[in-house]
């Protein structure tokens, strides 16, 4: 085994927490203030919170964009709102949050490896399946900041060329509070399912650009697939929650998405699902470093 290149993590066994907590609970969470600290001021980090930005610069762009007749992009809040859904759904859920989870989440366990750490959780008096749910919690924290606050601060953001008074009427008296709060939870279930894959990929697979490639082919094609097949695509379960959906064009195969609570509890059973055979994965992971 190489030298480690990283420190080793605090002590797992008596974290700094209440001991009144169960002991794995407070194994989870000092897992997780590791992986912030070390992620956050990271430098791989920094790439995707520029691109996490990327939605933002759009609204602000359609903000201060104005027509030939110096009038604003948007005749009314009803286009605003359309415009922000084609954004949301081209745009942050099937780009920016994809790809920020395939980052973040896929690098869970393959960052670990790369800096030489991994052996020190893995050596500690730490069960390797509550080592999974540590990790996914911290990426799920991390993922949950970013992604849902770009999605509120760029739909926020559809509202200063109609003035104050009329943003606090549409979001607290019409449907604007209510079309923000359903893009942020959607924003937070799609972080949960494509958390959860690219977490096993990135334990499964040394190099997750390729089979990472493959997921978005399938979500991108999920709209030909036929209606058994879609139960198996993390979009299947968010398409139906979208306040304005999209058309998916003459050649989609159209089946009636889910009800909403049956979407949640499929998605939150498909994760549970992929984070078991994680759990399952991890028990016999070995380290090479010399391979990496």
């Amino acid at each position: 085994m190489s030298t480690a290149q990283a420190p080793a993590p605090a002590s797992l066994s008596s974290a700094q927490l209440p001991s009144g907590w169960p002991l794995w609970v407070r194994q989870v969470l000092t897992v997780v203030r590791i992986d912030l600290r070390k992620t956050l001021l990271g430098r791989r980090s920094l790439l995707i919170y520029a691109i996490a930005s990327l939605p933002i610069v759009v609204m602000l762009f359609t903000v201060l964009v104005k027509r030939p007749g110096g009038e604003a992009l948007f005749a009314n809040l009803a286009d605003a709102r359309r415009a922000f859904a084609m954004i949301f759904q081209t745009l942050i859920l099937r780009g920016i949050i994809f790809f920020g989870c395939v980052a973040f989440f896929s690098n869970l366990f393959r960052g670990e490896v790369l800096d030489r750490s991994l052996h020190y959780y893995l050596l500690s008096p730490l069960r390797r399946p509550v080592l999974v749910i540590a990790k996914f919690v911290s990426g799920l924290t991390i993922t949950w900041v970013l992604f849902m606050g770009t999605t509120v601060i760029s739909f926020l953001l559809i509202y200063p060329p109609f003035g104050v008074s009329r943003a606090i009427e549409d979001l607290f008296n019409g449907p604007g509070g209510g079309q923000m709060l359903a893009y942020a939870g959607l924003a937070m279930l799609a972080c949960i399912g494509y958390g959860s894959v690219f977490m096993i990929l990135g334990l499964w697979f040394k190099n997750p650009v390729v089979p990472a490639a493959a997921v978005f082919g399938w979500e991108a094609l999920h709209f030909l697939l036929p209606p058994m097949l879609k139960r198996i695509s993390v979009i299947h379960y968010l398409k139906g929650m979208i306040p304005i959906p999209m058309s998916e064009g003459p050649f989609a195969v159209v089946t009636d998405p889910p009800p909403v609570f049956l979407s949640i509890v499929g998605l939150l059973i498909f994760s549970v699902a992929v984070l078991t055979i994680a759990g399952l994965v991890i028990q016999r992971f070995e380290i090479k470093y010399a391979d990496d």
